[in-house]
């Protein structure tokens, strides 16, 4: 049955195959899937919580280095109680910023919110 097939698509066909394999394992370990890298903050949490202007640093550190790379965030502020406020588009695209800022952050400095 193998032979049969071979046959039909003849060395065209299996060069073609093995081009289209070929091209695919490479997309597969080279394509883009829009996760951010993980970013290394300046600061351990501890710091961050100490006071307003070492959150305002937190969250100018975000608006420069993470933000940029994920999708859907419409707002972020610091609110009275010193945790930082980030507003999205929509629940999916708040749960992926959240999950993406919890692998690198402690949550307690955060809430999510949508628009």
């Amino acid at each position: 049955m193998r032979t049969d097939f071979l046959k039909k698509i003849g060395p065209f066909g299996a060069a073609l195959i093995l081009i289209i394999s070929a091209v695919g394992i490479y997309l597969a370990f080279t394509v883009n899937l829009g996760v951010p890298e993980r970013y290394e903050s300046r600061h351990d949490m501890a710091y961050y919580t100490e006071s307003a202007e070492t959150m305002a640093e937190l969250h100018s550190e975000l608006i420069e280095f993470v933000f940029p790379g994920l999708e859907g965030i419409t707002d972020s502020y610091i609110s009275p109680e010193d945790t930082l406020i980030i507003v999205c588009v929509e629940k999916e695209f708040l749960n992926r910023v959240s999950a993406v800022l919890i692998r690198d952050f402690d949550e307690s400095l955060f809430r999510f919110e949508t628009d």
